[in-house]
């Protein structure tokens, strides 16, 4: 009997080794995700701001606040925009452009408004890489020296 109690001990010693194995992986993975992702800029319009060449990598879509762009809380329902684009395109991800957003609603009717009925939002825009080197940035105009 107790080398059978003993035997059950080892095995589930086993098992709980193998469950802190894949949750240290999986938080790896996070953290590098996270890390990867902070680089990514949203931005409304269709260029970015001291990168005017890039190549279109193709649509991302992902759940968000009402901005596309918002940083703070945690998306309850999958990825934001940021993480699904670099999940579906990987480190070539730079920025996303051309951003929209929407309000989805959870109930059977409608919404006249968003938040007022249960709901979320989706955000979408293209992913893009950057090409060539940035444009450097204006600098004033000195007067000429005599």
């Amino acid at each position: 009997m107790r080398l059978v109690l003993l035997l059950v001990a080892i095995v589930a010693l086993a098992g709980c080794s193998a469950v802190d194995q894949d949750v240290d992986h999986l938080q790896q993975q996070q953290d590098a995700i996270s890390a990867a992702i902070k680089k990514i800029q949203v931005v409304h319009g269709p260029a970015v701001k001291g990168h005017p060449q890039f190549t279109a990598l193709g649509r991302a879509e992902g759940y968000c606040f009402n901005r596309p762009n918002s940083t703070g809380g945690q998306v309850v329902h999958g990825d934001g925009l940021r993480a699904a684009a670099y999940r579906k395109y990987g480190d070539q991800v730079d920025a996303i452009v051309n951003t929209t957003v929407w309000f989805v609603e959870d109930d059977d009717y409608g919404a006249f408004e968003p938040y007022t009925e249960g709901g979320y939002f989706e955000c979408a825009g293209i992913a893009v890489h950057f090409t060539g080197e940035s444009a450097p940035a204006v600098q004033p105009a000195q007067p000429p020296t005599s």
